[in-house]
């Protein structure tokens, strides 16, 4: 069942049941209502009766009689005098002479009530004129005058059912057409209401199969601020973000499919030139004392090559995946960059290169990080300096404190990255020159892995570069 239909239906039962239950109220107490008024008016005219009884004291019980018929016939009323003992006096529609045969009336409902309140009313069907009434008895305080009726005690008036059941009937039928009317009224406007309710539902629904169909680009256009219009925001937002997701899933799948290429090719290439050494050295150059020694030491190079391949990639793989937990650590600055410079001394001077140590920070002066992985970075990057660097050229490992941090930089007076590669030069296996790096050992990770792990200390890589004359990489510490 839709939710229209069920909050239609939901309004009209509540409506029914709101309008019938008002309806049968009203019914009843208009009904009620009428009869307490004929009920008072009855008991007024009594008292007239009562007042024109004792007007003429002369006449005969003949007369009398007759002018409770009169009065009656006038009024439309059936009078009926009754005594102490519940004996009829006289009635408006018994003749004369049958009142002495009419039943005692002390019994009477209505008599009774009157008996014991002062006035009393009852309705039923009158077994003497054989028709439904409405009476209403009054006890007579004072008889009248008059000696014939000393011992008047009751006065009943009655009036035809029939009249106050047709005011009913048209009370009622008035009462039904209202509510009818009432409640075509709820129910137009429940329809209105549950329409409004649930179009931006339907809406929702059609948006979400669109999204479900494929179509990233549907939206919904709900913009009420209640609970619908939330939703439909929600939604809105979670189709935006699982849109920007799948966007980057094709772009990690485009990097995974590029970086199993490079993986292959750079696997592929000292493989391949060990290989093609092992190959000839078995072919009988394994004998030729020129050529032997030569070629071993060639595939040697390549394994070694190959190793650092290995071991980038699976640092680059752990750093990514967050496999990698760096140990940080407080240490100080000048002890660990001397440290480094010292290694690397022997190295510059066989490249015949310049290694120089510029330090603007203090014995004193502390740093937080990783060590280890610190000390890998700046590897990475002396090792580049060197190798990219002229004949005679220089580089300059320095330290300068500045604000609340501590600023590293390694910088080289070598040949220098176009201004169109800066951008991508710390991507996975990206070379500027891709000969030279090959031929120079380099696996095309290092810069990835120096720029990882510096945003693993919150911190990020710079390099500025001018072609022919050299480059500069900077990095920020915090201090302790």
């Amino acid at each position: 069942m839709k939710i229209q239909t069920k909050i239609t239906s939901t309004y009209v039962v509540i409506a029914v049941l709101i309008v019938a239950s008002l309806g049968i109220f009203t019914s009843l107490w208009m009904e009620s209502n009428l009869k307490e008024r004929l009920v008072n008016e009855l008991s007024r005219q009594a008292d007239l009766v009562l007042y024109i009884l004792q007007e003429d004291s002369t006449q005969s019980f003949t007369q009398l009689d007759a002018q409770v018929k009169q009065v009656g016939g006038l009024e439309h009323l059936r009078i009926t005098l009754i005594d102490d003992l519940g004996n009829v006096l006289a009635d408006s529609d018994v003749p004369f002479p049958e009142i002495a045969e009419v039943k005692n009336h002390l019994d009477r409902p209505e008599v009774q009530q009157a008996n014991r309140t002062g006035i009393g009313h009852d309705i039923r069907r009158s077994v003497t004129v054989d028709r439904d009434f409405l009476y209403m008895a009054k006890e007579v305080k004072k008889s009248p005058t008059h000696s014939l009726f000393q011992n008047l005690r009751y006065i009943r008036l009655s009036v035809p059912y029939e009249q106050v059941q047709r005011q009913i009937d048209q009370i009622r039928s008035i009462v039904i057409v209202a509510g009818f009317g009432v409640l075509l009224a709820i129910i137009l406007v429940s329809v209105f209401i549950s329409r409004r309710i649930t179009y931006p539902m339907t809406q929702i629904v059609r948006g979400v199969e669109r999204v479900r169909a494929g179509d990233l680009d549907a939206r919904l256009s709900v913009d009420s601020n209640d609970e619908i219009g939330l939703t439909a925001k929600a939604i809105n937002e979670l189709v935006e973000k699982l849109k920007a997701d799948i966007i980057q899933l094709k772009k990690l799948e485009q990097v995974r499919s590029q970086f199993l290429g490079n993986v292959s090719h750079e696997l592929r290439t000292p493989i391949f030139a060990v290989q093609g050494y092992l190959e000839t050295l078995l072919s009988g150059a394994v004998d030729d004392a020129s050529v032997n020694r030569s070629f071993l030491e060639k595939a040697q190079t390549n394994l070694e090559r190959l190793n650092s391949l290995l071991e980038d990639l699976i640092n680059i793989s752990q750093i990514e995946s967050g496999e990698m937990k760096m140990s940080f650590r407080i240490f100080r600055v000048n002890e660990f960059i001397e440290s480094i410079y010292k290694e690397y001394e022997t190295i510059s001077a066989n490249r015949r290169v310049a290694l120089r140590l510029l330090l603007h920070t203090t014995a004193e002066d502390e740093t937080f990080g990783d060590r280890e992985r610190l000390r890998q970075v700046l590897n990475n990057l002396l090792t580049n300096a060197i190798n990219y660097n002229k004949l005679d050229g220089e580089v300059v490992l320095s330290s300068e404190k500045i604000a609340n941090g501590i600023q590293i930089s390694v910088k080289d007076t070598g040949v220098g990255i176009p201004h169109e590669h800066v951008s991508r030069i710390f991507e996975r296996f990206y070379r500027v020159d891709s000969d030279r790096s090959r031929a120079l050992g380099g696996t095309g990770l290092g810069l990835a892995i120096v720029k990882h792990i510096i945003e693993a200390h919150s911190s990020s890589v710079t390099v500025e570069s001018t072609v022919g004359e050299g480059s500069v990489f900077r990095f920020m510490l915090k201090t302790s």
